[in-house]
């Protein structure tokens, strides 16, 4: 038989797949209610990765449309585990329970993976050991076909004022195949920065099974919000690694339930008991993690009272939003009893005596004003760009 010889680039690309094929399961667990229209595009996704180890999960909780039909082509490659409805956090959970990898990621039913993603988290893993979770930057795709790369960096740190640098203790490089470039990476202790705000999308996570043991499953309690809890205690107990790279697509549509990237628009009164569910949970998580670990709260209590207040003061404003007066007021108050100093918490307490629905002709008008604003600097901005360009 003739000799098979190779260059090496060829060397090299076997090498790669070889350590790919080699590298632990990972198991993917997607929850679904009433998403037959996305989730076909969802596993997909999955297939297409260059990490093939995979256990994809779907738990369909409780759906009433033809999701079980839609996702049929992928029968032979899933476990589909039917639940009766019972929200997001028991349908994780369920999928949790079930998952056999090393590995475990999420992926939302109606968002997608980059083709790198499993890949370059899990090889960054089982080099660093001692982290427990790794997490990446997000892109989001919007209905009018706009692609928005790095939301992370360009939304969510910009516009709290951080840099990586500023939450992560370690920084490196190191390459990524599939991705093609070398990657930048932080890890570190970040749970103070993570009590502070929403600076993790939860869908990019991926950890080993095992920190379950530490950290516990998803609060079911919790409708909405729930993953900001689970990763919370995650960071508590863990160093966890960001990579500087977007590997997941987050799908901007009408009827979703995240609302980590929704701004810029009005929202009904349905809209507004959500936001206000969603900001209960993380005034919980900040209060069960941070606040009542006493050691923790006697370091850091001045950023802590003052992240108690910030939240306290937005669920008032949500509730005055409402025409709750009563609630409102409530909140307020909370948020005086941590931040005693802030004179706008008192003029807040006394706006929750006004008739509900001033305050929500007045937020509406300043809604709009602030849309206005935001469409003008836009026009402004393109008007600029094609005057470049010309």
């Amino acid at each position: 038989m003739p000799k098979v010889l190779f260059n090496e680039s060829q060397k090299q690309n076997i090498i790669m797949e070889d350590k790919i094929l080699a590298l632990p399961s990972v198991s993917v667990i997607i929850p679904t209610y009433n998403r037959a229209s996305f989730l076909p595009g969802a596993i997909q996704s999955i297939l297409n990765q260059s990490f093939k180890n995979i256990e994809i999960i779907i738990v369909d909780d409780g759906s009433t449309d033809d999701t079980k039909t839609a996702i049929e082509p992928f029968n032979e490659r899933i476990l589909y585990i039917p639940i009766e409805h019972g929200g997001q956090a028991h349908a994780r959970n369920v999928g949790m329970k079930a998952a056999q990898g090393k590995y475990i990621a999420f992926l939302d039913s109606d968002d997608t993976y980059l083709p790198y993603k499993l890949e370059t988290q899990v090889s960054f893993m089982e080099e660093h050991p001692e982290v427990g979770m790794v997490y990446s930057d997000i892109s989001v795709s919007y209905e009018n076909g706009s692609f928005d790369e790095f939301n992370l960096h360009n939304y969510v740190y910009r516009e709290k004022g951080w840099h990586y640098q500023d939450l992560f203790s370690v920084q490196g490089e190191f390459f990524s195949n599939t991705a093609g470039n070398n990657v930048q990476y932080y890890t570190g202790n970040i749970f103070l920065h993570t009590l502070m705000g929403l600076i993790i999308p939860s869908p990019t996570i991926l950890f080993p099974k095992k920190i379950l043991e530490v950290v516990g499953l998803q609060n079911e309690t919790y409708r909405l919000a729930e993953e900001y809890d689970f990763v919370v205690r995650i960071c508590k107990h863990f160093q966890v690694a960001f990579i500087n790279i977007p590997t997941y697509v987050y799908r901007h549509h009408p009827g979703q339930t995240s609302y980590f990237f929704v701004k810029g628009r009005l929202q009904d009164r349905k809209e507004i008991l959500q936001w206000i569910e969603t900001f209960s949970v993380m005034v919980n998580a900040v209060l069960d993690w941070g606040y009542k670990d006493k050691q923790f709260y006697k370091n850091n209590n001045t950023l802590i009272d003052s992240r108690l207040a910030e939240i306290y003061r937005t669920i008032g404003l949500k509730w005055l939003q409402f025409g709750d007066g009563k609630k409102a007021r409530e909140s307020f108050k909370r948020a005086l009893y941590f931040d005693h100093l802030k004179i706008k918490y008192i003029v807040y307490c006394f706006l929750c005596y006004l008739p509900g629905f001033i305050f929500r002709v007045a937020k509406k008008l300043k809604d709009r004003l602030s849309l206005l604003k935001e469409a003008f600097h836009n026009r402004t901005e393109m008007s600029v760009m094609n005057q470049t360009v010309e």
